[in-house]
Formats: C-alpha cells, structure tokens, sequence
C-alpha cells in the first residue's frame, strides 16, 4: 500500500501492493508550488513516509492546533470569530521526508516543517493549489483515507515530470474580468474557453516562457480544446491531463475531435467529418 499525490493533477491517489488505484481524491497542495525549504510555505517533493495519525476518535470538523484538538468543531460562526486561523481539522496525517538533504533533516525537513494530510472548511477550493504547504482534503475523504492507512506507509509525492509546457487546473471560467484570479502561474492567457458547458475542472497548457498556449476541459463525454499554433506541439499533455480527469469522474471512455489521431492509445470512432479547418475525426479512449 503507498499514496502517490500529483502536483498538477491535484489528486491523491491509494495504491495497492498490485500497482492498482484503490481511491482517488482530489486535494489541494501549496499556493506557492513545490519546494522544501523551511519558511518556504510550499509542498515538498519526492518520497515521505507516514510518521504518524492523528484524530482516529475525534469527531468530523473537529479543530486540531498543535496537532491537539481544541475541542472545537468547525462551523461558520467560529471561522468568523477567527478569521486569521489556518483550519487543520478532522484528521491529521503527518509526514516525514525520506531522503536526507532534500526533504529529511536540515532546513529541509518534512517532518519539521509539520507538513500534514489534513481536512479543511468544505468553502476551501479542492483541486487547486491553495495551501500553506499542507495536502488539504476534504473531510469525510480523509476520514475514508485513514481508515486504510498507517504509520509507514510510502507517500510520493509527484512534481512536473518536466519543467517544459505544464499544465495547471484553472480557478474559474475563462472571461472573468479579474484575468489574474483565473490562472494559477504565468501571466494572462489570450486563449479563450469553447464556451460549451464544461464538467470538472479546466486546464491551462504552459509553455516555458510562462504564456499560456492552450486550454481544455470536458463536456458531455468529450475533450474540448482550444491551442495556439504553438500549443498544439504539446497537445498531447494537456489531453493525459484530462484522461486523468475524465478517469477520476468515472466516465467509460474519452473522446475528442481532431484533425489526426493524438497517440495510438486512441482508437477512430468515426468517419471523417467535414470542418472549417479540414476533414476531422472523432478519437475514443477506453479508461
């Protein structure tokens, strides 16, 4: 059994011995990205292992600090009462780095840091990068989590495999007048939503420089996609992102509509289809 959670998908997923996902759920890791340094407020990286669990008995909401619990138990009339509180409830799970001199020991130690899996108010985004370097859940997912966990079990935690073209989930619809409130790094994206009713969440597609080349979602058992003529190099990220998605939401299978097949994993659905920019196709993903 480990935990392996995804810095850009923002998910947290529970493995078995057999390499198969028991659960999946979405969390929400540090608002400044990845990194190890004390004072850094940001989520570390690389391999952690359980140290310890917190709260088996407390009730859901229940407030912790210190990892003690005050006996509070969460509501709006306290979040008001203390608005400048970081709420750490329900649960704690708390992390220790695994590798000495990048996140075990020193000023670059985990465990130190008191980096933790912690539930938060239910009014916290999920999905988004949000935190102050803890994995935020929400509260009845942790208290599904751990139950099947342990101290010792193995955490990964997964940054960008490559610096190069991430792709990051958006804060909100596309068109929003706040341009900087949508989009997590980078600067502002001339590329605009299909305007289709979109499920789950939005993705954005980074090309190094720190622009924005594209964008995706889904909608109706479908990819959307809107890229730049530089964008569409790199398509191929940004649809692994949203088979992830489309996989977390529990659909069957994926499709999309292009102008060439993505990769080989998938399968042409249909004849080609007359369009604006030429003879199109419909693709499917089994997930």
């Amino acid at each position: 059994m480990r935990i392996v959670i995804d810095l850009i998908s923002q998910q947290l997923s529970l493995i078995d011995a057999a390499g198969f996902v028991l659960k999946q759920f979405h969390v929400s890791t540090a608002l400044n990205g990845a990194g190890e340094r004390r004072g850094s407020f940001q989520t570390p990286r690389g391999a952690h292992v359980i140290r310890a669990v917190i709260g088996a008995d407390a009730p859901v909401g229940a407030v912790f600090r210190a990892r003690r619990p005050t006996g509070e138990v969460y509501s709006a009339d306290l979040a008001a009462a203390h608005p400048e509180r970081d709420w750490i409830l329900t649960r704690i799970i708390w992390l220790s780095g695994e590798v000495p001199g990048f996140n075990r020991l020193g000023g670059v130690d985990t465990m130190a840091r008191y980096i933790y899996i912690h539930g938060t108010p239910d009014s916290e985004p999920m999905g988004l990068p949000a935190s102050h370097g803890c994995i935020r859940m929400r509260n009845a997912d942790l208290v599904a989590l751990f139950e099947m966990v342990k101290p010792g079990v193995e955490v990964d935690i997964v940054p960008p495999d490559d610096a190069d073209w991430p792709v990051y989930p958006v804060r909100a619809e596309i068109g929003s007048e706040d341009w900087k409130a949508w989009a997590l790094p980078g600067p502002v994206s001339p590329v605009a939503n299909s305007g289709c009713f979109t499920v789950g969440r939005t993705f954005a597609l980074w090309q190094p420089q720190g622009c924005c080349e594209g964008m995706g979602g889904l909608a109706g058992g479908t990819a959307w996609l809107r890229v730049s003529d530089q964008g569409v190099w790199k398509i191929d990220r940004l649809l692994a992102v949203l088979v992830d998605e489309a996989r977390a939401l529990g659909w069957c299978h994926l499709d999309v509509i292009a102008l060439t097949r993505p990769t080989t994993h998938w399968v042409p659905v249909s004849e080609p289809l007359a369009s604006e920019i030429g003879p199109v196709r419909r693709y499917r993903y089994t997930l």
